[in-house]
């Protein structure tokens, strides 16, 4: 059996199994890439069709796991809570990659968004009560600076975890890690943890999973 192997858009090989076998082994391909059986219409993850193949870059050194929780229930509990739980995952992501990255910035850069985020939690709820049940007017002191402070926060957290995540996933932890910069700004957290789940995944199959 030969396979082709793509990453970010390109196609190489094919190659035989023992190939493939020696490429992972060595760091030229990663577990995190999609291969291609002969014969096959599908692209399957390394991982899944190579389980047992040796990746000593990988297996020298074991990480805890990233949270393991459904990235659509993130989005769910997040639209229930109008943005709260999806503020707390943040937090919950960005600590625990704190534990294996010590130098992280982004916890403190998402536990300040996360102070503020409390603190105009007063103003959204009456901005909510008079829009849709016509309760007083709120005035929001220093409100439009504090909206543009808290925004750039958010694309701040998320960018430098996005930076931290792919330097360490795809070095530290070689799982071919690439996260688009569009879906970041849009869904942050919610689109790190359909990518945790994928790592999780990979990281089980290739037996070197630590859950944390």
């Amino acid at each position: 059996m030969r396979y082709r192997i793509t990453r970010d858009g390109m196609v190489f090989g094919p190659y035989t199994e023992a190939e493939v076998t020696r490429y992972l082994a060595s760091g030229n391909i990663l577990l995190g890439d999609l291969a291609q059986a002969d014969g096959t219409d599908e692209w399957i993850p390394v991982a899944d069709l190579f389980p047992a193949a040796p990746a000593a870059h990988v297996r020298s050194a074991l990480y805890p796991d990233p949270p393991d929780f459904p990235w659509w229930a993130v989005l769910l509990l997040a639209v229930l809570t109008g943005g709260l739980f999806a503020v707390i995952w943040d937090l919950v992501e960005s600590s625990w990659f704190r534990r294996i990255e010590p130098a992280s910035k982004a916890f403190w850069l998402y536990l300040a968004w996360a102070v503020l985020y409390l603190l105009r939690l007063p103003g959204t709820y009456h901005d909510v009560a008079h829009n849709l049940f016509g309760g007083p007017v709120y005035y929001h002191p220093h409100g439009i600076s504090v909206g543009v402070l808290s925004f750039a926060l958010a694309m701040a957290s998320r960018f430098v975890f996005r930076d931290e995540l792919h330097r360490h996933f795809n070095t530290v932890e070689p799982l071919s890690l690439r996260l688009g910069p569009v879906m970041t700004f849009f869904f942050g957290g919610i689109y790190f943890q359909y990518h945790f789940n994928r790592i999780n995944k990979a990281k089980r199959a290739m037996h070197v999973s630590v859950p944390g």
